[in-house]
């Protein structure tokens, strides 16, 4: 089927392995479940009802998702326990009201002024989480201010129609490290540093909750949870470039790939000039061996994308094209009109630009929420 499916491409066409998904979604679940943690899975990478079915089929109750919009989707589709991890956004609260009415709902807080906001607008039971930051500086309350903390976790007790849910954090910056050791140590101290934010409110008489963390390197790679209540990561589900790069997946994991078509050649420079450029992978990059790259070839085998070329890199990208530098040996066996496949450096923000999957094995094609957001003009 697979080769039938690349021989139909016209345009940049994402493709997803919905077997490789499941068995990524399933590896992580036994982790969970192996470590007695929750798995509640971060949706914004998939998008997808279709896809988030395939966590239901090992038992998945429990779900994080980006932004109200994307609670909205998912509770649509049936899902009843959601948690909005992004800061609470004050414009919104009509809307988090009228959703809290059809499910179990929760947001995350980390200031005094939108814990005051949040006590004089929310209408109905809401769950809410205290954001930490344990290093990755983007938001939340850092881990050692103490007093912070536990003012704000007081507040959010204080409040009969909410539900203090305890303490989370994202551990993000394991991202930025250069290899997996380094991204299980940042994943070890984050973990540590969340502990000690639970000890300290247990000695001042607080109710600590329970305690989140959730990046797709460190519960992928970290083995300790002791102490952990839920995980929340997310990319797992696919992978990418970024993962593998790091060391957090092999190449046969990465379940998601684009099937661009080559539109030119430059023989001087070996480069394939592709169908394919920052409209359909965005603009994020990885540097390999010195080279910031924006996606690499990835072999079509056994009926599906494999083998990632790290010698065959997507250099350049502007709108619509993208220019793919590889060997003679592999420029040579390419022609116009023939369909390459990539690698993307990070799934989650090809699936926002693309907003549809083909999958490889049955060439079913599999809507986002993505499709479903008008354009306004």
């Amino acid at each position: 089927m697979g080769t039938e499916i690349l021989k139909s491409i016209q345009r940049p066409t994402m493709l997803v392995d919905l077997q490789k998904a499941r068995r990524n979604i399933a590896v992580m679940k036994a982790k969970a479940d192996v470590n007695q943690v929750n798995l509640r899975p971060h949706f914004k990478t998939h998008q997808s009802t279709r896809i988030g079915e395939l966590f239901r089929e090992v038992g998945v109750k429990t779900i994080t998702v980006s932004s109200v919009k994307m609670a909205e989707y998912f509770v649509q589709a049936g899902w009843q326990d959601v948690l909005i991890a992004f800061p609470l956004n004050w414009r919104e609260m009509d809307i988090i009201n009228r959703l809290a009415k059809k499910c179990t709902l929760a947001v995350l807080v980390d200031n005094a002024s939108s814990m005051k906001f949040l006590s004089q607008n929310v209408q109905q039971p809401l769950g809410v989480w205290v954001k930490i930051d344990t290093g990755l500086h983007r938001m939340g309350i850092w881990w050692e201010a103490e007093e912070e903390i536990l003012s704000l976790v007081t507040a959010i007790q204080n409040v009969p129609v909410l539900e203090y849910r305890g303490i989370l954090t994202h551990a993000g910056h394991t991202y930025q490290t250069s290899s997996a050791g380094e991204a299980r140590e940042y994943a070890r101290t984050s973990r540590q540093a969340m502990l000690t934010v639970k000890s300290h409110l247990i000695e001042h008489g607080c109710q600590a909750g329970l305690v989140s963390i959730g990046d797709t390197p460190g519960c992928r790679l970290m083995n300790d949870f002791a102490g952990v209540d839920e995980i929340c990561p997310g990319n797992f589900v696919f992978f990418d470039l970024e993962q593998w790069h790091l060391g957090a997946c092999s190449e046969e994991e990465i379940a998601i790939a684009l099937a661009c078509p080559v539109v030119s050649k430059n023989t001087v420079r070996h480069e394939l000039v592709l169908y394919g450029g920052a409209i359909h992978f965005a603009k994020e990059t990885l540097n390999i061996d010195g080279c910031p790259v924006y996606g690499l070839m990835s072999e079509f085998e056994d009926g599906t994308f494999g083998n990632i070329r790290a010698d065959c890199k997507l250099i350049k990208t502007t709108q619509e094209h993208g220019v793919l530098w590889v060997p003679e040996k592999i420029f040579n066996q390419y022609q116009i009109g023939d369909v390459v496949l990539m690698a993307p450096v990070h799934s989650c923000l090809m699936v926002q630009a693309m907003g549809e999957y083909v999958d490889i094995q049955s060439g079913e094609h599999i809507s986002t929420m993505v499709q479903q957001i008008p354009i306004r003009r």
